[in-house]
């Protein structure tokens, strides 16, 4: 793996060092031009945590990926730099997790003029580090905020026109193989919402794009436009043009797509 090849992948080309300023820049700069995505899972094809699994799909082969991957990779990219760099695993819901369960969801904890929480596999809610400690930040078009939820839990959460998306983490450093349990369940239950569900999300500045199935969703300070695709030419034209996805085997999922909009919505 090398860093060149991933700094070129994300179009970053200012000094590095490990610092905020470099960590702030290659956050927004990932975030920018490597969507979270789901399409592997859609078509049956196996998703790995391991890092050089990730790099090979995202930076050479120029497609996105979820938390494993993009965590992971960023992990290591900011190792590479020189940052401090934990694995920590979060549960995504509302509820607080049962004793036992595993994370489902990968974030890292970044030690830089204070200890951060950095998550470029969430979707798009976070552009910037969160410092890892209760309170409410601004990062438009989101509000997020991290509370104390006692015994060593903390919730996160990320409010934007009136939707809201929460996971629960603790401070214990993790291994990647944490996750093996949660990768495989995800890709391979019927009832998960990665194989239920497409979708695709980028997060550019105040504005957070997202594809659900047959609906794309454009999120910013000024509300939510949503926009239905009518063909399986129109979901290739929007993966590639607002999410950087040349994908054209996409379109053999389209059937799949109408079916679970009818079951949903009907007709």
């Amino acid at each position: 793996m090398q860093l060149d090849a991933y700094l070129k992948r994300i179009e970053y080309s200012q000094p590095l060092e490990p610092d905020r300023s470099t960590l702030d820049g290659l956050v927004k700069a990932q975030l920018r031009t490597i969507p979270f995505e789901n399409l592997d899972q859609q078509m049956g094809v196996d998703v790995s945590t391991a890092v050089d699994r990730a790099y090979e799909k995202v930076v050479l082969r120029q497609s996105g990926g979820w938390c494993f991957e993009l965590n992971g990779l960023f992990g290591w990219v900011l190792r590479e730099i020189g940052f401090e760099v934990a694995v920590l695993a979060g549960h995504v819901g509302p509820d607080k997790p049962q004793p036992g369960e595993t994370g489902d969801h990968m974030l890292l904890h970044v030690d830089c003029d204070g200890p951060l929480l950095v998550d470029v596999g969430f979707g798009g809610g976070p552009y910037q580090p969160v410092p890892l400690r209760p309170g409410t930040f601004s990062q438009p078009p989101y509000t997020i905020s991290i509370s104390n939820e006692g015994d060593g839990w903390y919730k996160y959460s990320e409010l934007a026109d009136g939707n809201e998306s929460n996971y629960w983490f603790t401070l214990d450093k993790v291994e990647t193989s944490h996750f093996e349990t949660a990768n495989r369940q995800l890709q391979s239950d019927p009832n998960s919402p990665f194989r239920r569900t497409l979708t695709a999300q980028r997060r550019v500045r105040n504005k957070h794009v997202v594809l659900r199935g047959l609906v794309k969703r454009t999120i910013d300070e000024a509300g939510t436009r949503e926009v239905r695709l009518s063909s399986e030419q129109a979901l290739v034209d929007c993966l590639k043009n607002d999410f950087n996805l040349d994908i054209p085997q996409i379109a053999t999922c389209w059937p799949a797509l109408i079916r679970r909009h009818e079951e949903l919505f009907g007709t």
